[in-house]
């Protein structure tokens, strides 16, 4: 296997570099079976398992596993190598204080983001690597993928991460006593009130070798980690399984991608916002979406494809239904370029649509030169 580096990274650690140099003492073998079975490389779709590997070499999956145990016992044995501690130290040294600033704990994937991809480049190795890594050769920190009421999590070795737990279970239930959605503000307020003493006390003894950070990133930290506790696409949080949060209906999902664009939307752009938003690892189809509001009350077509919620005012019927509308309310013969304007705001036409309709003899009459009424 030939690895491929680029230049200078972001920090001073190329990291990309310090694995390929600690890959190579390994066996070609050894290094495509950690390659394959950890997910190392870019080029990859996914985790292989002991069986496919084996398959691959025509070998048992318990040979695969020796393998794999071998190579990360020589990985291990290379991390007081000179040419290696020195740099495996200051991966060590600025990943837990990444950690510190984040209250000793940080979600997977967010340090993937924040940490990882913006002090490293991984144009070749996958940021698994970077897990792989922190798993195998960094003693100070661990991880927990197992506890149901966090995302998978990396924190300190010796944090106490059933404080956290039993923490965020309380802001829970109040959140769910509330039974209301809370602002950034009102979330970070209750965060902070309810931190019990001997949780407060650890994060001030981390805030303290820190003073660019304030409490506020480790509520936000603290309550990013729990399953129980998210923030909607609005900004609002609440608890994870109400339908304004963390919506498994499409009504309910097209109702929020509605409420935060706030205009009629064509039903290709809902479907896309939809799987940008996440909600789920459902992927949704145009189709499906044109279907749900064609079938639901709550929206009005408005235009070709083009769909707006029934609460901001719109209503359901053709041009010629929004035009009698128009009138009645207006209680008088109408201008041309009168009716025109109010119909634009319920729907999304050409003039020529609206003028088409307005000199159907059947339903208007035409009064002088350019006044228009409700048949009589």
């Amino acid at each position: 296997m030939q690895f491929v580096t680029t230049n200078a990274p972001k920090s001073e650690v190329n990291f990309q570099e310090l694995l390929v140099n600690l890959l190579g003492n390994l066996s070609e073998r050894e290094q495509e079976v950690l390659r394959k079975r950890y997910y190392l490389t870019n080029d990859l779709e996914k985790r292989a398992t002991l069986k496919q590997i084996g398959d691959y070499y025509n070998i048992t999956r318990e040979r695969v596993r020796q393998i794999e145990k071998e190579a990360i016992r020589k990985l291990t044995e290379l991390r007081e190598a000179k040419e290696y501690a020195s740099s495996l130290q200051t991966l060590e040294d600025k990943f837990v204080s990444y950690l510190e600033q984040n209250g000793g704990l940080a979600r997977e994937d967010y340090l993937l983001d924040e940490h990882a991809s913006k002090n490293h480049n991984f144009d070749y190795f996958h940021t698994n690597s970077f897990l792989f890594v922190l798993d195998k050769l960094i003693e100070s920190v661990d991880k927990e993928y197992e506890n149901e009421a966090l995302y998978p999590v990396w924190h300190l070795k010796g944090f106490e991460l059933d404080k956290v737990v039993d923490y965020l279970d309380d802001v829970k239930k109040e959140i769910d006593t509330n039974k209301k959605l809370n602002t950034q503000e009102e979330i970070l307020e209750l965060a902070e009130k309810m931190m019990p003493a001997d949780l407060k006390a650890a994060v001030d003894n981390f805030l303290s070798k820190h003073s660019e950070v304030e409490l506020r990133q480790v509520l936000e930290s603290y309550l990013a980690v729990s399953t129980g506790i998210e923030k909607n696409i609005l900004g609002e949080w609440g608890l994870s399984h109400w339908e304004n949060v963390g919506p498994k209906k499409l009504g309910d999902k097209i109702h929020l991608i509605f409420q935060k664009d706030s205009q009629p939307l064509h039903f290709r752009d809902i479907a896309n916002l939809i799987n940008d938003a996440k909600f789920d690892h459902k992927k949704i189809c145009a189709a499906t979406v044109h279907n749900e509001l064609i079938a639901n009350d709550n929206y009005v077509l408005v235009g070709r494809g083009i769909y707006a919620l029934k609460d901001w005012g719109f209503q359901s019927g053709t041009v010629a239904d929004i035009i009698i509308s128009i009138l009645k309310a207006a209680n008088r013969p109408m201008t041309k370029d009168e009716v025109y304007e109010e119909v634009l705001k319920q729907r999304q036409v050409n003039k020529s649509t609206i003028y088409l309709t307005l000199i159907n003899k059947d339903k208007f009459d035409k009064i002088g030169s350019n006044l228009f009424n409700i048949r009589s």
